[in-house]
């Protein structure tokens, strides 16, 4: 995750990374196709693999290790088991030096 502060506005900006947008087209999918849900909940690597109404998704060896270490019964567990081997959310905010 990036994000980026500005003083003067007091504005967060948050860019999305590529992996976090395959994560969520990978979600999105398992949310929308009982099919395709059934087959992440049941081998994720496959489902993975096999893609989604056309669509193909790209993730790295990590990833998909990460992904097919996952054994759960509903969506809601696999998101839960998949977010609990977060990176712990890293926040950069610079510090504006003052010369004296």
């Amino acid at each position: 995750m990036r994000y980026a502060m500005d003083f003067g506005s007091q504005t967060v900006t948050y860019n999305q990374t590529t992996t976090e947008a395959e994560v969520s087209r990978l979600f999105c999918a398992a949310v929308v196709s009982k099919r395709f849900r059934d087959q992440l909940l049941q081998d994720p690597a496959l489902a993975i693999a096999q893609g989604y109404n056309g669509e193909s998704f790209t993730f790295t060896p990590e990833m998909m290790e990460r992904f097919s270490s996952i054994r759960a019964e509903s969506l809601s567990d696999f998101a839960a088991q998949f977010l609990a081997h977060e990176m712990p959310l890293q926040v950069e905010i610079p510090i504006p030096v003052v010369a004296r």
